[in-house]
C-alpha cells in the first residue's frame, strides 16, 4: 500500500503513525504564531496517547512540525500516558506564560466498561515561559489526584481550562479566575461533567457537578439522541447572553450507529445554581457539532478573538489498511462557531437545535461554518458562473473545494454530487441535499469496489426557514470529505476509492433552473505541510521516544516551581 494513497494533504495530519485529538491550540502574539498540539502515538498506527505532538503555522492553515510539547514521563503519574487537554495564556509580569493541562495517566486499560484502576487518572500541568519551544512540568504535579467519584468513576480526564464571566459571577468570584472542566461518568448512573475553579492556575477547588444526567436517557423531548456512558473532550463558553457546553459522547457500540460509538453534542442554556447553592447547567437547546465522524472537539480563540474549533476525523478504512499506510487520523479544516438568531418559526418550537424567545419572537441557535483562514487555501481563481457548470463534470481531482447557493426554492428538490467517481461510474462517492426529507447525506455504499473502508452512509438533518436559500461548501481532499450548509450544519466523512481512476466529479440538480443557482469551484487546494519532504512527509528527527530525564528545578516568570525536564 502506498504510503500516501489515501494521505489528505490540505489539513492538519501527523507526520507518522497514529494520531487523534487535537488537545491544545493557542494563538501567541509575541510569535504571531499559531500552536496545536495533538495525541500522538509515535511508531505505531495502533492507537496510544504517548506525546502531545506539536506545529506551528502563521496562518493556521499550513504548517511546520515541532519536537513534541511532551511525553509520557518517567515519573509515575504519567507514565502510561498524557491525556488530552488544553493550553491557557497568561502574562506574568510583564511575561507570555503558557500553561498545558493535561490528564496524566499511571495506568491502564482505562474505559467505562472496564473497573477503574485508582489513581490511573490525575491531572497535571507543563509551562512554557518561551513561546511554547520548551516545556516543564509543575513540580507539584499532579495538581488534583483523584476523580470524586472514586471507584464509581467511568472515565475523569481532558481538563478544559478557560476564564467565564458567567460562572465568575454565579459564584461571586472576580473575573480573573479560571474554571477546569473534566470530563467523566459515574458507573451505573451515567455521564457527568465536573467543575474545579482556582485564581492563580496552580491550587483547584472542586466546585460542582455541573452535569449530571441518567444513563441511556433521551437529551430532550425533542431529541431521538440519548446520553451515553461517558463524557470526554467537554468545553464551555459564552456568546452574547448563551452559555455553551461542547461534549464527546460515549455510547455502547452495540447499540450505537455512530462511528466507533461516538458523537459531539452541543447545548444551549445556562449556567444557573441549585437548591444547594452549586452551579449547574440548564439546557435550553442542542445539536450534532457534527453530523458524520468528526470527535474529540478542541475550542480555542484565534488572533482576533474569534471563537474556533478543531476536530479529529478517525479513519474508517478497514484495518490492514491502516497499518500499511503507516499512518492514522487527521483534523478536520478549523471552524468558526458563532450564534444565529432569527425571527420566530412556530415550528421550531418541537426543534431541539433552536432555543426559543418569546418575548422578542426570536430564535438562536449555534452557528458552525469554515473559519475564514480556510479559504487562503484556494489555489489560485475559481471556476465559476455558466463555465463552472460547462467543466466540472469534467474535472479530475482528489482535493478541491465546491461552494454554491441555490435560491427560488420549492424545497422538494433534491441535488446529487458525484465524488471521487471512476469514469465507468462504478465506483462514487454520492452527495445528496434532499430538501423533502430535510437530509444531508454522504453516501459511501460503492466509494470502494474492493470494500477498503465503511460503506455505511454520514448523514443528517437540515430544516431550512421559509424563503431561506440552501448554501452549501464542500471540500475534498483525498479521503476526508466535509460538507458545510447554511453556516450552522456540518458533516465530515472518510472514503477510500480503490481506483486510482476515481478521481472525476459531476452534478445532477434535476433539472433546477441554472439561473437561481451560483456555482463555482476550485480545482486544487494548497499543500497544509509546504516543508515536510514531499516524498512520504516522514521527518527524521521526529522519531519514537522513550520519555523524559528530570532535571533540576526552577522558577518560571509566572513565580510558579516547575521542573525541567530534556527529552532523551
Amino acid at each position: 500500500m502506498a504510503y500516501a494513497r489515501y494521505r489528505p494533504t490540505s489539513h492538519f495530519i501527523a507526520p507518522h503513525s497514529w494520531s487523534n485529538d487535537p488537545c491544545g491550540a493557542v494563538y501567541v502574539p509575541e510569535s504571531r504564531e499559531y500552536l496545536l498540539c495533538y495525541q500522538w502515538n509515535p511508531g505505531t498506527t495502533e492507537g496510544g496517547n504517548r506525546a502531545w505532538g506539536m506545529a506551528k503555522s502563521k496562518d493556521l492553515v499550513t504548517w511546520t512540525d515541532c519536537m513534541p510539547a511532551i511525553w509520557s514521563g518517567t515519573s509515575s503519574y504519567d507514565s502510561f500516558g498524557v491525556f488530552s487537554g488544553s493550553i491557557v495564556s497568561r502574562l506574568a509580569r510583564g511575561e507570555r506564560v503558557l500553561y498545558l493541562f493535561y490528564t496524566s495517566v499511571s495506568a491502564v486499560p482505562i474505559h467505562w466498561s472496564k473497573p477503574y484502576i485508582k489513581g490511573c487518572e490525575t491531572q497535571s500541568v507543563a509551562i512554557s515561559t518561551d513561546l511554547g519551544r520548551t516545556w516543564v512540568r509543575h513540580a507539584s504535579n499532579p495538581l488534583i489526584e483523584g476523580p470524586p467519584k472514586a471507584a464509581a468513576t467511568t472515565g475523569w480526564r481532558d481538563p478544559f481550562v478557560s476564564s467565564s464571566a458567567s460562572l465568575a459571577d454565579l459564584l461571586g468570584l472576580s473575573r480573573d479566575h479560571d474554571f477546569m472542566m473534566i470530563s467523566s461518568g459515574e458507573r451505573d448512573h451515567g455521564p457527568q461533567l465536573h467543575l474545579y475553579q482556582s485564581g492563580n492556575l496552580d491550587s483547584w477547588t472542586y466546585v460542582s457537578t455541573v452535569l449530571d444526567v441518567q444513563l441511556h436517557s433521551i437529551v430532550s423531548s425533542h431529541s431521538t439522541l440519548r446520553w451515553g456512558m461517558n463524557f470526554e473532550c467537554a468545553s464551555f463558553f459564552t456568546i452574547d447572553q448563551t452559555d455553551y457546553l461542547i461534549v464527546g459522547i460515549e455510547e455502547p457500540p452495540q447499540e450505537s450507529t455512530r462511528h466507533n460509538g461516538h458523537y459531539v453534542l452541543w447545548m444551549a442554556g445556562k449556567f444557573v445554581v441549585n437548591e444547594q447553592g452549586l452551579p449547574t447547567f440548564s439546557i435550553e437547546s442542542h445539536g450534532l457539532l457534527d453530523h458524520g465522524i468528526l470527535y474529540a472537539a478542541h475550542l480555542f480563540r484565534d488572533e482576533k478573538s474569534r471563537l474556533l474549533q478543531l476536530g479529529w476525523a478517525d479513519e474508517s478504512a478497514k484495518k490492514h489498511i491502516v497499518q500499511g499506510q503507516g499512518w492514522a487520523g487527521c483534523l478536520g479544516h478549523p471552524r468558526e462557531l458563532t450564534e444565529i438568531k432569527r425571527p420566530m418559526d412556530a415550528r421550531a418550537r418541537s426543534w431541539s437545535e433552536w432555543k426559543i424567545d418569546g418575548g422578542s419572537e426570536t430564535m438562536t441557535t449555534l452557528g458552525i461554518r469554515p473559519a475564514p483562514q480556510v479559504e487562503t487555501l484556494r489555489a489560485g481563481a475559481p471556476t465559476a458562473g455558466s463555465e463552472a457548470f460547462a467543466r466540472f463534470n469534467h474535472l479530475s481531482s482528489r482535493n478541491f473545494e465546491v461552494k454554491a447557493r441555490f435560491s427560488g426554492l420549492a424545497r422538494t428538490e433534491k441535488f446529487v454530487f458525484n465524488l471521487l467517481q471512476s469514469p465507468d461510474c462504478t465506483e462514487v462517492t454520492k452527495l445528496i441535499f434532499d430538501l423533502e426529507r430535510e437530509t444531508i447525506t454522504v453516501d459511501r455504499s460503492k466509494s470502494s469496489l474492493k470494500q477498503l473502508g465503511a460503506s455505511s452512509s454520514d448523514s443528517g438533518r437540515l430544516r431550512l426557514m421559509p424563503g431561506e436559500d440552501l448554501e452549501m461548501r464542500v471540500f475534498v481532499d483525498v479521503s476526508i470529505i466535509e460538507v458545510y450548509a447554511n453556516n450552522r450544519f456540518a458533516l465530515t466523512s472518510r472514503v477510500y476509492p480503490s481506483l486510482e481512476a476515481s478521481t472525476m466529479a459531476a452534478y445532477d440538480f434535476g433539472g433546477f433552473d441554472q439561473r437561481n443557482i451560483q456555482f463555482e469551484y476550485w480545482q486544487s487546494l494548497r499543500n497544509a505541510w509546504p516543508e515536510r519532504d514531499s516524498g512520504c512527509g516522514i521527518l527524521p528527527e521526529l522519531v519514537p521516544k522513550t520519555g523524559l530525564e528530570r532535571s533540576e528545578s526552577v522558577i518560571t516568570a509566572s513565580g510558579i516551581h516547575v521542573e525541567t525536564a530534556a527529552v532523551s
